[in-house]
């Protein structure tokens, strides 16, 4: 026998939910759409990522995977810190005007680093939307 107040599909073996169970399986059920509404909204951001950085004799080589549509004239902004101890200094900033197309993407930028610790600060835009940004950390040996 159920006790009362304890009915319906919940009812297993012995152990029975409390009717308020449903009215909060409705609640979840709008937090968990609201939720994955939230991250269809946001999964524009994750459409540009930057990948693999490398430098080598004067080149920097950025590679940029753009799985949006292709975008001309989105900006590139690097600013690169070389770290010595505690301290930070700034030995190059650039923006730059670049095409996205869809799929991998290369950039090279020509700076000449000294061997040593440095930070990289890598943004792209496109129009006011900031697509991505990352901070790296490069090992420059020669």
């Amino acid at each position: 026998m159920v006790p009362m107040g304890l009915r319906g599909p919940y009812c297993i073996a012995a152990a029975c939910m409390p009717r308020s169970f449903e009215q909060m399986s409705g609640r979840y059920l709008v937090l968990l759409i609201l939720a994955l509404v939230t991250l269809i909204g946001t999964s524009g951001c994750l459409s540009t990522t930057i990948g693999e950085i490398s430098y080598e004799r004067g080149s920097l080589q950025l590679h940029v995977e753009n799985a949006a549509e292709p975008v001309e004239d989105a900006v590139l902004q690097v600013t690169i810190m070389e770290v010595d101890m505690l301290e930070q200094r700034e030995v190059y900033s650039e923006a730059r005007y670049i095409d996205l197309d869809a799929g991998e993407n290369t950039y090279t930028l020509h700076v000449d680093l000294q061997p040593g610790s440095y930070k990289l600060f890598l943004t792209i835009f496109v129009g006011d939307e900031r697509r991505t940004s990352v901070i790296r950390d490069l090992e420059v040996t020669h």
